[in-house]
């Protein structure tokens, strides 16, 4: 298999707001998705101390709490109303305003996405490893494409057909 790292040669694409939105909230999927996979071995459990897995099941709270903000950040940028944002998340609107308001990035949507959207994410980066977020969404997205095609490729083919090779670029 040829090295993940060698694959993308080509500059990473320019992002907008939105795409550099949906980017962060795939990222945050997969640093989810890592860490959650941590969990799965018990070789640990016999040296861990009282209350250890229970701090690392309540970071994970933390991780999807973040993916939820940032999936009401993508939502705004497509244009969802605060109406159907309550809806889904069964609140009032105004509790989803006083509780997601600061996810409204919509202001900066069509801006370049490396300098506006993606620099306030960074500030709320998931990643158990500080940087591994990197500055760049484009360049993560890529990332993020070869992440996921490595993960399907080890699932059970549920569909018949391969997944596709750029399954996170390929929707931005």
């Amino acid at each position: 298999m040829q090295d993940p790292h060698l694959l993308h040669i080509a500059p990473a694409p320019r992002l907008d707001g939105r795409q550099a939105a949906r980017v962060g909230a795939s990222n945050t999927a997969k640093e989810i998705a890592d860490y959650a996979a941590g969990l799965v071995p018990t070789t640990d459990d016999r040296n861990a101390l009282p209350g250890e897995f229970l701090d690392r099941a309540a970071r994970l709270r933390v991780m999807a709490a973040e993916l939820l903000h940032r999936a009401v950040t993508v939502e705004l940028m497509r244009g969802t109303t605060w109406d159907t944002i309550a809806a889904r998340l069964r609140l009032t609107v105004e509790a989803a305003r006083r509780q997601f308001e600061h996810c409204d990035l919509t202001d900066m949507a069509d801006t370049d996405g490396t300098h506006g959207v993606w620099a306030v994410l960074a500030e709320t980066c998931v990643s158990p490893v500080p940087g591994s977020c990197g500055p760049d969404p484009g360049r993560v997205a890529l990332q993020l494409d070869d992440w996921h095609t490595a993960y399907s490729t080890a699932q059970p083919d549920t569909a018949g057909a391969p997944p596709p090779r750029n399954p996170v670029t390929i929707g931005l």
